[in-house]
């Protein structure tokens, strides 16, 4: 059974809808991979905007269902992309290939630019997730200042779209948790690769409103402008309990205010067995194996005892992967297995008992948790 499969059957009717951003565990064990590994796995439902109208997300499946029957016998139409230089293209246009049918239909409507296709400019800069994560007030970051109706449709029932929201939902069910077990009023959490913030955001106002907690945060993003954007976005979210750290400012006059810091900064930035987390929700799918492990050795040291590392990465076995590379057209995401997770955290030395995988029903990402005993 598909994950979608798997979504469905657990939706009896409409009346048992899930409340949008609620998680429920439908599955829980200790897992052994075909090695023999142990580790623990959860299977989860997350009630999501698209579930409103299920015939709708139905007929967005069937059509990226479509698609991508067309793409996988269709190799030769070319990847949606930014331009090259080294081709001689323009680094700042979208090109689309005009025989990529799927990609014709996602960017364009009767030959013509859509307001997904501003959108496709944004790719690789952190606020381009900002839109289908915050559905109800994304598109701030585009020229209309919002979304229309046809691309926040698409943003709506996209797997992608979904996929990004299951895991922000999950990641702010993770930390909730977290909130509970920890004393006193005040978690210390660092975000690596921290982009817009939205996922932060949500976290803070579900552990304030919750739990009675702040967070002090502390982002790391070689991206300025995600910085700038994200302070922008925490500075009107109504957060009350919670701070955030940005970074140095910039001496540049063409960096909005914060300089941006690589997350090997974080490594000298705060004294082991000091964090109640650690995140790298939308980092550690662009970091190589060894990158990924080096990783892993600098910043577990950093947690306190019972922390977690909250990692996510887009699996392998995803609906819709030529989707996603070739219409849409999203580069250098490295897709991973559960098994490649695990070969990571073995190589970097942690136990593979302190790990938990957990992956909604839309089968797009794994969140990875990695708990310091």
């Amino acid at each position: 059974m598909t994950f979608i499969e798997e979504r469905e059957s657990l939706r009896g009717s409409d009346s048992e809808r899930l409340p949008v951003g609620e998680v429920v565990v439908t599955h829980e064990s200790t897992a052994r991979d075909f090695l023999g590994r142990r580790y623990e796995k959860r299977l989860v439902q997350v009630g999501d905007e698209s579930d409103r109208e299920p015939m709708l997300r139905q007929y967005h499946l069937e059509r990226a269902n479509q698609f991508e029957t067309m793409l996988m016998h269709n190799r030769h139409w070319g990847a949606t992309h930014l331009g090259d230089e080294k081709h001689g293209e323009d680094p700042k246009k979208l090109y689309i290939d005009p025989h990529n049918l799927a990609a014709v239909d996602l960017y364009l409507e009767d030959g013509r630019p859509t307001q997904m296709y501003e959108w496709g400019h944004q790719m690789m800069q952190a606020v381009a997730l900002e839109p289908l994560q915050n559905l109800g007030k994304g598109g701030r970051f585009l020229s209309l200042g919002h979304l229309d109706r046809r691309t926040s449709e698409r943003f709506m029932y996209m797997l992608d779209g979904i996929g990004l929201r299951s895991r922000q939902h999950i990641y702010s069910e993770l930390l909730v948790q977290q909130a509970l077990q920890t004393p006193g009023d005040t978690l210390r959490i660092i975000s690596l690769g921290s982009g817009a913030s939205v996922p932060n955001i949500e976290a803070s106002q579900k552990i304030e409103k919750q739990v009675g907690k702040g967070v002090d945060w502390r982002f790391f993003d070689i991206d300025s402008n995600a910085l700038f954007r994200a302070q922008q976005m925490t500075s009107t979210a109504g957060l009350e309990l919670s701070t955030f750290d940005f970074g140095p400012f910039s001496a540049d006059p063409e960096k909005h205010g914060f300089a941006g810091r690589s997350y090997i900064e974080a490594r000298n930035a705060v004294e082991n067995e000091s964090l109640d987390a650690v995140d790298a929700l939308g980092l550690w799918e662009y970091l190589e194996p060894n990158q990924a492990k080096m990783f892993l050795k600098m910043m577990y040291k950093k947690l306190k005892p019972g922390a977690p590392m909250i990692i996510s990465n887009m699996r392998s076995k995803r609906p819709h992967p030529l989707y996603h590379e070739i219409a849409v057209g999203w580069p250098e995401v490295i897709m991973r297995s559960d098994e490649d997770l695990l070969d990571i955290v073995q190589a970097a030395e942690i136990p593979l008992e302190q790990v938990r995988l957990t992956t909604p029903q839309d089968g797009v990402y794994v969140v990875m948790e990695i708990r310091k005993p």
